[in-house]
């Protein structure tokens, strides 16, 4: 067998399959390069989604309701910024493109803000809070000014559907790779570098992976090119975007998906520490529970991009939800402290992540169905409001849970269990017992139970989602296509 007369036929049909949309195909390195840019998005965001949390309510100093506060008005406000992130980038034009000369900027603020927001400051009282939501809401800005603008580049840099898929995919492993890396490390380096002293092990860890993500970004910059361009006279106005945004059906659709799909992942994980520290109560193996769904994840993502092309992305999404919601529930209504019964179950959890570039791959869609029948192209401010409900989704889920866990008692978990390891009487013990069992069941619902609920009703949007007729999106690109070459 002739293998390099395969490898030259291979290559000829990459070309011409990517000439059929008029561009060279991308390269692997573009795909390595893109995903590591959601990599060093994860060095900020799994460690704020993560461990701020914790790190507010047992380092920091603040109560659970404080925290809840902070986190829904600094999320909500954050949310609302995305689309005028949007609009700005959209209406950006240099000779580096519209939306990369964010990237360079917004990573060195995010860096900055990073290591401020794990910092705890030298004095105490409402200037101490006050430096939280400072802090905390710059570095969500800092996160919108690199983000929107990263999410946003596969749109720019080809027009073959298999290419985003795959650029999507690789952002999708970027992020889970990082998320493992993230949980596998980051109590250790707290502890490495605090020496028993949390403050200063969470203020040099942020220190060290805020630097490790900077030239992460600027490499993303480099070499991310933007190859579709909109001129100026093409751009309608900003309220005329916004009014086509409401018109786009499956846009919303798309974009009310990822919002669910966001609420239930990222609000489970940021309760996630408070389970197995407080439910499970296996400190030994936490770092293994975090990262385990993730590890899954990570082995099925290569395999999203196949099955969105042969099945449809809006079929995986619904799969993804139900095992992700299925999951989530039976551990909630099964023996919940059992090592074993979690390990597993959060094996099954990690399968949800096969859906991982469905929902951008969704919004892609929709915004190039929506530029060919009214002409109007508002991919920025489209992933911006994308940010925007994964922001306000993500907002919605912290401050809920973590206030459901406040009307549970959570405050006085710590004081509960020191008592009881000083009890002796059996009338106390008892009630001790039933008051530690009581927030344990707060915090079991807010990580398992109605996270799984959200999963479930993300479903709903995807029913009404209807691109993912067979062939229907290949006609729409051709059409693209000619539209452009007869410009």
């Amino acid at each position: 067998m002739d293998t390099t007369n395969m490898a030259d036929t291979t290559i000829k049909s990459g070309i011409t399959k990517a000439n059929q949309y008029g561009m060279a195909p991308l390269k692997p390195i573009n795909y390595v390069v893109y995903g590591m840019g959601n990599f060093a998005s994860q060095l900020s965001w799994t460690m704020v989604s993560t461990y701020l949390s914790i790190f507010y309510t047992d380092v920091f100093g603040l109560g659970t309701g404080a925290v809840a506060l902070l986190m829904l008005i600094a999320k909500v406000w954050d949310g609302i910024n995305d689309p005028m992130m949007g609009t700005i980038m959209e209406r950006t034009h240099t000779k580096h493109g519209r939306f990369r000369p964010y990237i360079v900027v917004g990573a060195v603020f995010l860096v900055i803000f990073t290591i401020l927001t794990f910092t705890v400051p030298g004095f105490g009282g409402p200037a101490k809070l006050a430096y939280a939501y400072i802090t905390y809401i710059g570095l969500g800005m800092s996160y919108t000014m690199t983000n929107v603008p990263y999410l946003a580049l596969p749109i720019v840099m080809t027009r073959d559907p298999k290419e985003v898929n795959r650029l999507n995919a690789a952002q999708m492993m970027g992020m889970t790779i990082g998320q493992i890396i993230l949980n596998l490390s980051v109590l250790r380096l707290v502890e490495w570098f605090g020496h028993g002293d949390q403050k200063a092990g969470y203020h040099s860890t942020a220190i060290v992976l805020a630097l490790i993500a900077l030239p992460l970004f600027w490499a993303v910059a480099a070499l991310s090119k933007e190859r579709i361009n909109v001129k100026k006279e093409d751009q309608g106005s900003v309220i005329e975007g916004l009014k086509l945004i409401a018109k786009n059906r499956n846009l919303v659709c798309a974009l009310t998906y990822s919002m669910f799909n966001m609420f239930g992942m990222l609000g489970r994980i940021s309760v996630a520490v408070f389970f197995y520290m407080h439910v499970v109560g296996d400190m030994k193996h936490i770092t293994i529970f975090m990262m385990m769904q993730m590890i899954v994840g990570t082995l099925v993502m290569p395999l999203a991009p196949k099955l969105c092309m042969k099945y449809g992305k809006r079929n995986i999404g619904i799969v993804s939800m139900l095992i992700q919601g299925l999951s989530l529930i039976i551990i909630f209504f099964g023996p919940s402290t059992n090592v074993a019964f979690n390990f597993v179950m959060m094996i099954i959890y990690g399968f949800g992540y096969i859906a991982g570039p469905s929902g951008a791959g969704m919004i892609v869609d929709a915004i190039d169905d929506f530029d060919l029948k009214y002409g109007y192209r508002n991919d920025g401010m489209a992933f911006s409001f994308s940010g925007m409900a994964t922001k306000i989704g993500t907002a919605l889920a912290n401050s809920t849970f973590l206030v459901i866990m406040g009307l549970y008692g959570y405050d006085s978990m710590f004081a509960l269990k020191g008592q009881l390891e000083g009890a002796t009487d059996p009338g106390i013990i008892a009630s001790l017992t039933d008051q530690i069992t009581h927030i344990q069941f707060g915090i079991n619902m807010c990580a398992n139970l109605l996270p799984g609920i959200v999963f479930l009703i993300g479903i709903i949007p995807l029913l009404i989602y209807n691109l993912d007729k067979p062939g229907y999106m290949d006609k729409v690109r051709d059409g693209l296509t000619d539209r452009d070459a007869c410009k």
